[in-house]
């Protein structure tokens, strides 16, 4: 979650300013240093470049002795490498991050547990990954990795995976109870692989006959990941970009983010297959790492990776899912925020008809950047991505259930950029406590005043937004129950063969004459959706301009993009607003 002054989000700091002013030309010590560079690093020019590389190299003379100066420290030289000033900083802070893990290992290890979770190179994380990215991980960091075995509290949920891929002779061993599942692993496996976890997933990967991603989930594994030298630690991780683009200043968001918004982003392209696996490596990475994860990014497509260029070495890139992980009506993507090729955020985006559920989470050394400019950008490589003209942030971004967004009053960084809630009783008290706050000298915003306005969802709404395209996303459930009577409606044994039923009469109501000249996997897709589109009444009764556009957009759920399903769905209002009024009546 994005940590921002509620009252200021500033992003440079005018105290750092009258500081630097007064600065000695040497450091006397080097916890000053430490103080030094969390306060200039995102204030730019020659003499502060200098500054920035005088006090790393003075850091690399004497690095801090505690764990958390060193935390301080690393987080300070991963912001210096995504918003560099000067290509000597560039080096300098490059150069530190390839000592940092010497400094850490110095560290009682007892202080180093300061580190678990958090991605830096020596850290370990911990946690219960989805088959793609345990797969990924295997592939990518084999050595790495391993079960968790003594978190794992019922390991025996790991019998079910092994029997599938038990050879008959071994069964009457594997059966008898005489040994855990962790001794017959240990007998089992081949010993000429690196970990317990690297057998399992390469025998599962061979076997046949199974849903080897429904086995590893009903087991829920934990994994534990040693970055100890790993490239794909926080600390090393990194996209490979040419030239990097040096900073003169952080950018501010304009003055009317909806109208900006509104306007296509010019620059974005679909990535090529190599180029998308580069990207998507360095997406799981920065995810896994820091034991996190969209789903969409862990099921990537590589054939839809969107590459949106937001000026100054920044750039975001928009992953979809593979076409058999995603959604009914909705198109659920993950997104990667970057800058000069380091990752800086992460989070999701899920477009419904003419609206687009997201929010952003800035990883936490690249707070006190642009993030308020970025996001507006981001946006609008949404816009022109899925032909949205409403944004939502749900309750959780901004406070519902998290502490930690109350406590960095996030609410305000979406509130400042035009989002409002939906409710009138919260626009009045938002905005009363937005005037209080714009008065000299006022505080904070109360805890209880934060989690008071973050009940319900923001909305931010674009020039030419119709009130009456809003989906409520309350009535999502109950498509599917309704998909689901469908199905259960007819009177064919099998669930598929009911659903290839309901998209033939579907398709004779909307005057489709043959299938069979289209794709298959546009085929699949009108199978897929045809439960849910029947819950409309009526269909063969609109008029053929309808009917085709209705056609089109199911057909496009099974193109390469989803983002054509987007755009498509974007213009189909007959059919949504259809659908609303039969959930709502």
């Amino acid at each position: 979650m994005l940590h921002c002054n509620p009252r200021d989000c500033s992003l440079v700091s005018w105290g750092a300013h009258k500081w630097l002013n007064r600065m000695p030309d040497q450091m006397k010590s080097t916890a000053k240093g430490r103080n030094t560079l969390r306060s200039i690093r995102n204030i730019y020019g020659a003499d502060i470049e200098r500054r920035k590389c005088e006090l790393i190299a003075a850091l690399t003379m004497q690095p801090p002795r505690s764990m958390r100066a060193l935390v301080r420290l690393h987080e300070d030289l991963l912001f210096l490498r995504a918003f560099p000033g000067e290509p000597r900083t560039l080096r300098s802070a490059k150069q530190a991050l390839e000592q940092i893990e010497t400094w850490f290992m110095k560290a009682p290890r007892t202080d180093r547990a300061i580190l678990d979770d958090s991605g830096a190179v020596g850290s370990k994380g911990g946690y219960v990954f989805a088959f793609p990215i345990v797969q990924w991980l295997v592939r990518r960091a084999a050595g790495e990795v391993e079960i968790d075995w003594r978190n794992y509290d019922n390991c025996s949920q790991l019998d079910l995976p092994l029997r599938a891929f038990a050879r008959i002779a071994e069964r009457d061993g594997f059966d008898s109870g005489e040994y855990t599942t962790r001794e017959w692993v240990a007998i089992a496996r081949r010993h000429d692989l690196q970990t317990d976890l690297q057998w399992m997933i390469e025998a599962l990967n061979t076997a046949s006959g199974f849903d080897a991603d429904q086995l590893w989930t009903a087991a829920e594994p934990p994994i534990v990941w040693d970055l100890k030298g790993s490239r794909w630690s926080v600390t090393h991780n990194a996209l490979r970009t040419k030239p990097y683009v040096m900073r003169r200043a952080m950018r501010h968001p304009p003055p009317d983010p909806a109208r900006h918004i509104a306007r296509s982003l010019k620059h974005i392209r679909t990535l090529k297959p190599r180029q998308a696996r580069e990207v998507i490596d360095v997406t799981r990475a920065a995810l896994t790492a820091r034991c996190r994860e969209v789903v969409s990014i862990s099921y990537a497509n590589q054939n839809e990776v969107h590459w949106c260029d937001l000026g100054q070495g920044a750039a975001l890139a928009v992953i979809g899912a593979t076409p058999r992980y995603r959604m009914s009506i909705e198109a659920n993507y993950g997104y990667l925020l970057l800058s000069n090729g380091v990752p800086i955020g992460y989070g999701g985006v899920t477009a419904l008809f003419r609206q687009a559920n997201t929010g952003i989470n800035i990883f936490d050394p690249f707070r006190g950047s642009e993030a308020a400019f970025l996001w507006i950008e981001m946006l609008r490589a949404f816009q022109t991505l899925f032909g949205v003209r409403r944004f939502i942030i749900n309750g959780y971004q901004f406070g519902e259930g998290n502490a930690e967004a109350i406590k960095s009053g996030a609410y305000w960084f979406y509130y400042r950029l035009g989002f409002r809630p939906v409710s009138s009783a919260q626009k009045q008290q938002a905005a009363r406590e937005a005037s209080r706050l714009a008065k000299p000298g006022a505080q904070r915003s109360p805890a209880a005043t934060l989690k008071a306005l973050a009940k319900g969802d923001l909305v931010l709404d674009l020039p030419g937004f119709n009130e009456g395209d809003h989906v409520d996303e309350m009535l999502l459930p109950q498509v599917g129950a309704r998909a689901a009577g469908k199905l259960a409606g007819e009177s064919i044994g099998s669930r598929k063969t009911a659903e290839r039923q309901l998209a033939t009469r579907l398709a004779g109501a909307l005057g489709v004459l043959s299938m069979r000249s289209w794709p298959a996997a546009e085929r699949r897709a009108f199978a897929m959706l045809a439960p849910a589109i029947s819950i409309v009444p009526d269909l063969a009764s609109w008029s053929r301009a309808e009917q085709r556009s209705l056609v089109a957009m199911m057909r496009a759920k099974g193109h390469a993009q989803e983002s054509d399903f987007a755009r498509a769905a974007a213009k189909t209002p007959h059919f949504f607003r259809a659908l609303i009024h039969e959930l709502e009546s």
